[in-house]
């Protein structure tokens, strides 16, 4: 994106790159799809990452769920005074090098800089753009009652690795963030896959809830089939957080008919990013649009969030 300001107007409008892509190949006809999201960070440099690795993986994964192919993404940075040189090379290669891992290539990159202070060091707001893979919808109509619940990874990892550095836990040299890019692991199951979802703000059991309520079918998840890592529920309970309602950032919840389940677990399973893929739960024929869990012992019971026990910045 460019900025050009004049002695009486300011605009702003795509650069070369954009117009480029949206002139060749991201037409109407073609199936175009976009997803942008706007990404804080605290702290924004952490022990295997930075908010450049989230704002990208969280941008393109959110493209990817849809069944779109990710193609570009356009970049808008503010960047706080005084930010250390340093520290805005490592963010510009960490965007360069997660962007070459997830498949994409950047289009477009708009900086602003605000005073020290207002911008807790770094904001970032990502576009993707994809075009349409022409394969069947992964909609949430979609789900039936008898479809698997599927996890692609352990939960909690990002949201522990930030909260153990923030409290100086300790525990982050454990458990490092799951950020990366999904697109390739999704190719994996191709059309196998009714539906998909990040797990992010709210963790999988807001997910859940939003899919539950949205199909208005019951959930049912088995807590002790989900994965999770000693290290990130040690870190989160330290802050009396569970590690359903932790952020993930390369995490997905995957809805799957149960006849393809034992095929979609060994292609995950294959894949860098999902070897610990577990199948959590099911949907039920229930039209009460909940989530029900089941206890480590198998006692069903319904769960809430405290207010205010979710941090508000996770992510």
């Amino acid at each position: 994106m460019t900025y050009a300001r004049g002695w009486d107007a300011a605009q702003v409008g795509f650069g070369p790159g954009v117009r480029a892509l949206v002139e060749e190949e991201l037409l109407p006809d073609r199936g175009v799809v976009v997803r942008t999201g706007t990404y804080v960070v605290d702290p924004p440099f952490f022990g295997n990452g930075d908010i450049g690795r989230v704002a990208v993986c969280g941008a393109v994964n959110e493209l990817a769920v849809t069944g779109a192919e990710p193609r570009h993404i356009a970049l808008g940075i503010v960047l706080e005074a005084g930010l250390p040189l340093e520290l805005v090379r490592r963010l510009t290669a960490s965007v360069r090098s997660t962007a070459a891992e997830a498949g994409v290539t950047i289009a477009a990159v708009d900086t602003q800089v605000v005073r020290a202070g207002e911008a807790d060091r770094v904001f970032v707001t990502t576009t993707a753009f994809g075009v349409a893979a022409g394969g069947p919808s992964r909609e949430l109509h979609t789900v039936r009652p008898g479809d698997r619940i599927v996890v692609t990874g352990p939960l909690g990892s990002h949201a522990a690795h930030l909260v153990s550095l923030r409290d100086g836990l300790g525990y982050e040299h454990h458990v490092p963030s799951d950020c990366a890019p999904l697109g390739g692991l999704l190719r994996t199951v191709g059309a196998d896959v009714r539906h998909a979802r990040t797990v992010v703000a709210g963790g999988l059991a807001e997910v859940l809830r939003q899919s539950a309520a949205g199909r208005g079918l019951t959930l049912r998840v088995d807590e002790s089939a989900l994965p999770v890592r000693y290290a990130a529920r040690v870190a989160l309970g330290a802050r009396g957080l569970a590690p359903l309602d932790a952020a993930c950032a390369g995490c997905l919840c995957l809805f799957v008919p149960p006849g393809r389940t034992g095929r979609v677990l060994a292609a995950l399973r294959a894949h860098p990013h999902g070897r610990r893929a577990a199948v959590v739960g099911e949907v039920t024929a229930d039209p009460m649009g909940g989530v029900e869990f089941l206890s480590p012992d198998g006692r069903p019971h319904t769960r809430t969030v405290p207010a205010g026990s979710v941090p508000e910045r996770l992510l």
